[in-house]
């Protein structure tokens, strides 16, 4: 799987500059990245000011981001082997880049200005923070299931959505690393998620049924960003296990859940929903609609 290393210029950039005003820094590293990824870094004063603030960190955090420099091809052609024995041909629909995040992401897909192209961006520095060790690999698998669900399933502002693209590539990367540890699975961001979430499980279920079909965002984020604001007593992210959950209690196939598309998915989710309220034999306030799965 091919890549672009954005990573190692702006180290080289941050060294060279190391001593200069900051304003001139910052330019640096604009003008180096960019010319390479236009829009990589958003125009405006609070990008200028996290450029800094990276430059000022980058001697102490220059090990970690250096030994994922290192490590990352063979991280991700080793990722990728094992992606392509359960879903054959895989080849990246995006383009991949590696660079410093700002501490801004681990990974994902963005559209950036101009042109609104939509890339894969691996982060080295939030990587150092979180993948330093044998999570790198399952991480990478999970960000590898995205693009290959994004295929079939179109991202939508509902909350079960995003739940269920979560989830999906929770259970995708469970299915592809046997015995994965939660860490691997990305379950103990910023704190173990799975335990947590088990004390408070009908209040989990009960908050998905109410919000199953909200699109303003804001139970999207208590369910599923770090300080989202969680329903008391629910963990930051406990939506990933929810959504992985769910797609167990689907007990069909990752490969045939990631080639649902929203109009069949929605229905598999639902019922998966309602049976996971049925055995925690839970009474909710809303009442969720009942569609059978195919």
């Amino acid at each position: 799987m091919r890549y672009v290393d954005l990573a190692t210029p702006f180290e080289m950039a941050a060294i060279e500059t190391a001593g200069r005003p900051g304003s001139v820094r910052v330019a640096t590293i604009r003008s180096r990245i960019e010319a390479v990824l236009p829009g990589i870094y958003p125009a405006g004063p609070a990008t200028d000011k996290r450029i800094a603030i990276a430059l000022q960190g980058f001697p102490g955090d220059r090990p970690g981001y250096d030994r994922v420099i290192s490590v990352f091809p063979a991280a991700l052609s080793d990722a990728t082997k094992r992606f392509r024995a359960l879903f054959q041909g895989f080849v990246s629909p995006l383009p991949i880049y590696l660079y410093h995040s700002l501490g801004q992401r681990d990974g994902g897909s963005d559209y950036l200005e101009p042109g609104h192209r939509h890339v894969m961006l691996f982060g080295a520095d939030m990587i150092a923070k979180y993948h330093s060790d044998d999570s790198l690999e399952p991480f990478m698998i999970h960000e590898l299931f995205h693009l290959e669900h994004a295929r079939h399933f179109a991202d939508c502002e509902a909350l079960w959505c995003t739940l269920w693209q979560e989830g999906l590539a929770v259970d995708a990367t469970a299915t592809m690393v046997p015995q994965a540890t939660d860490h691997q699975l990305l379950l103990d961001i910023p704190g173990p998620i799975r335990a947590a979430t088990e004390r408070r499980w009908s209040d989990a279920l009960c908050f998905v049924a109410a919000h199953f079909d909200d699109v303003d965002g804001a139970a999207t984020a208590a369910a599923l960003q770090m300080g989202g604001n969680p329903p008391d007593g629910l963990p930051d992210r406990f939506g990933y296990y929810v959504g992985v959950r769910l797609a167990q209690a689907t007990a069909l196939p990752i490969t045939q859940l990631a080639r649902l598309d929203n109009e069949a998915a929605q229905p598999v989710v639902r019922a998966a929903l309602a049976r996971l309220i049925k055995d925690a034999r839970v009474t909710c306030a809303t009442r969720l609609d009942i569609q059978a799965a195919p």
